[in-house]
């Protein structure tokens, strides 16, 4: 009986305390950038565990620190930072949070950023002419629609793709510049988002697009 204690008492001071992982929930796939302000970027939501209690950390994108702060008192972190600004097209960014005094606390993860924008092409063109639209950063799960509004009135609504492409909510149509027979001259407003009903302001990313309706100068 002394010889099976004395075992145990050995094998319990040998024993060491596992060390946590730190694990981070995952990042969506692809972020919008409306804008270099950070209102105008969609934030990140951050989500980490398995940090020493009330050790200071550093969240950095890229390379660049975009927020400090404590974990938790059971190790956990929790941060809401814009996503990047990105201009014109989209890339990939990197994301990591780390503890300060031991670097080897961390945890890091990938996902991409979009422009919200849309274009169409040719930017000068007849009404009635079909033009192609390409537009991104629409990355809600739903059809994306277009509502031609003149005079403060929606006038009429087309449904440019069934769904957006993946990962950055991307589509392609080729349609009228405005489906309308004999629009009127003045000012036309093309708004973009995900929504069948038009609001103008609605609840999903939305783009609007001025399309001026002139009377044609034709030659003697």
């Amino acid at each position: 009986m002394r010889v099976i204690v004395a075992t145990i008492a050995l094998l319990a001071g040998l024993a060491v305390p596992a060390q946590a992982v730190v694990t981070m929930s995952p990042l969506k796939p692809c972020y919008v950038s409306d804008g270099d302000l950070p209102a105008q970027r969609e934030k990140i939501l951050v989500h980490a565990t398995g940090f020493t209690p009330l050790a200071a950390l550093t969240l950095q994108i890229d390379g660049a620190t975009v927020a400090t702060g404590t974990a938790g008192a059971f190790g956990e972190a929790d941060a809401a930072v814009p996503a990047p600004f990105e201009g014109r097209d989209e890339h990939q960014f990197t994301l990591v949070i780390f503890e300060n005094q031991n670097l080897k606390n961390n945890a890091s993860a990938t996902a991409r950023v979009t422009n919200l924008a849309v274009t169409l092409r040719p930017r000068r063109a007849r009404p009635s002419r079909r033009v192609r639209f390409d537009g991104r950063g629409f990355t809600a799960d739903a059809p994306v629609y277009g509502h031609y509004v003149f005079g403060g009135k929606v006038r009429k609504t087309v449904r440019f793709a069934p769904q957006s492409g993946a990962p950055c909510g991307t589509f392609h149509a080729r349609r009228r510049q405005i489906p309308i027979k004999q629009p009127a001259f003045g000012k036309w407003i093309l708004q973009v988002d995900q929504q069948r009903r038009y609001a103008a302001l609605p609840l999903t990313n939305a783009q609007r697009v001025i399309i001026h309706v002139q009377k044609s100068l034709k030659q003697p």
